[in-house]
């Protein structure tokens, strides 16, 4: 396998909080699908839980591929990874009738006071009643996918790793809503004609083509930033954005032509399929019943607990230890994970034998620790040289101030990329020097930076404003609803006023 192939497989950009959350939601459904099976439900059969899973799998490898780590180079891979978020992973985990072992997978706590009050608010499902109708879901597809793609918004997206993550969100919300009428996953029911899921389809396949033809006849590059981006593998930006609409065209018309065909057929059948009497099932896997024996034999800490506290204090401080693990964990993951999608292209120069090109996080920099990452290309070929060395050097304008002179390694989430780290110490105007050399070539490069002193004052990550946000909100909602039950339960608790002996005289008569 070439190098260059090599490192390219290898560039892979793990997002640590979105891991954990996919992995808690992943035991979650796990544990729910287990208690149903085992209470005899007959709606969840295995293969729902491998689609689940492999929905989450297809939603991990879109946050975390190569196609991430290279979207900001090439937008054929960041057309697939948006195939993947809008067209795999939504119908997959709606295959798994995620919402009642989701449900059910919760501590008893969160189901009872949370979750299950949730579901059962009037607002709420009207809410999701209106989003899943097939006009409301088809606009709202639509509207997400058309207004991301506009040049303003997409090179945000490109520019910002946090507007990346929201894009990411909302074109896999709104893949989830537009696949529910589809897909109407149990215990859901359909408010419409079957037939008219044909249509609904085939007009969302039509949105799809509308935005692919665009790409591909396109006689200029709609994202400024794939222009100036260095070519990886030998054709034009104009090349890659055709290449991004055909695949898209072509690949992306299949989720929607294939359920539209086979919903047609269904609906044409003389004869209406008679639901099958169902009868409970034990659980056909060897390894799941071991899961559930082991979750059996564990269960003696809890049934020790019980002993000496009430069922209700053990499940909510076990509600609390878990909550507070799992939020810290989340916001720290969150708001201490570095991401390559905050640098930008800072210098594009030929200089020898060589071209070179230079990221780093845009506009001024902060003093302190900053990190830069290099990208060297045969001038002629544009072949990435991962063979080359390349030393990194800063030096302050107008002061002897330096930093040491530190060699680039390929530790970054790309592996094209060499990167280097440099403390800028001071305030003010800097120069970066960088210096290429492979066998018996050498190049010499320069970088004009200009560095700042960070804002002063306590600033608090987002992720941690919003696990207190969410906080808050839970203990507001559990406040709320037990004092809206108080004066209830407070009137049956009191009891009847006893009569005295002469009222109960007069009432004997």
């Amino acid at each position: 396998m070439p190098p260059v192939t090599q490192a390219v497989l290898l560039s892979w950009s793990v997002p640590p909080a979105a891991t954990l959350a996919l992995l808690l939601t992943a035991l979650i459904y796990l544990r729910g699908w287990i208690l149903m099976r085992q209470a005899g439900v007959p709606f969840l059969s295995p293969w729902r839980a491998v689609s689940f899973l492999l929905g989450l799998l297809s939603l991990w490898i879109a946050l975390a591929s190569p196609l991430d780590t290279f979207s900001n180079f090439i937008i054929t891979a960041h057309m697939l990874q948006h195939m993947l978020l809008m067209m795999v992973a939504p119908p997959l985990i709606l295959l798994g009738a995620p919402l009642i072992p989701l449900v059910r997978g919760l501590p008893v706590f969160a189901a009872r006071e949370f979750a299950g009050p949730f579901l059962n608010w009037r607002v709420a499902a009207r809410v999701g009643n209106a989003l899943t109708r097939p006009l409301v879901a088809l606009l709202l597809m639509g509207v997400v996918m058309f207004a991301w793609h506009t040049p303003r918004l997409y090179e945000l997206a490109l520019a910002s790793s946090s507007w990346h993550e929201v894009e990411h969100a909302c074109f896999f919300l709104a893949s989830l809503v537009f696949w529910w009428p589809v897909i109407q996953p149990w215990p859901s029911l359909s408010r419409w004609p079957r037939w008219t899921v044909v249509p609904y389809l085939l007009i969302g396949d039509v949105q799809n083509t509308i935005l692919s033809a665009i790409l591909v006849f396109s006689d200029r590059v709609i994202y400024p930033s794939y222009a100036a981006m260095p070519r990886l593998f030998g054709f034009s930006a104009l090349h890659d954005q055709a290449a991004a609409g055909a695949i898209m065209w072509v690949m992306g018309a299949i989720p929607f032509i294939i359920p539209a065909i086979v919903i047609a057929m269904q609906c044409l059948q003389t004869r209406p399929r008679q639901p099958r009497a169902s009868s409970p099932r034990k659980l056909e896997s060897s390894s799941l019943d071991a899961i559930v024996s082991l979750s059996q034999r564990l269960s003696f800490a809890d049934r020790l607990l019980r002993r000496r506290f009430s069922t209700r204090t053990i499940e909510t401080i076990s509600f609390l230890l878990i909550f507070a693990v799992a939020g810290i964990g989340l916001a720290y993951l969150a708001s201490s994970s570095s991401d390559d999608d905050d640098q930008v292209l800072r210098l594009h120069q030929q200089s020898g034998a060589f071209a070179v090109s230079v990221f780093a996080p845009g506009g001024a920099l902060e003093t302190g620790s900053s990190d830069f990452s290099v990208l060297v290309q045969d001038r002629n070929t544009q072949d990435v040289l991962l063979d080359s060395t390349v030393d990194l050097r800063a030096q302050q304008t107008n002061s002897a101030n330096s930093t040491e002179v530190v060699r680039a390694t390929t530790d970054s989430e790309n592996k094209l990329l060499q990167t280097a780290s440099l403390n800028l110490p001071a305030a003010g105007d800097w120069t970066l020097a960088i210096d290429v050399a492979r066998g018996g070539q050498h190049a010499e490069l320069s970088l004009p930076l200009q560095a700042v002193r960070p804002e002063p004052g306590f600033s608090m990550p987002w992720s941690y404003i919003v696990l207190i946000a969410f906080s808050a909100l839970l203990l507001i909602t559990y406040v709320r609803r037990h004092r809206m039950a108080q004066p209830r339960s407070a009137i049956e608790a009191v009891p009847p006023p006893v009569p005295d002996s002469t009222q109960a005289k007069k009432l004997s008569y």
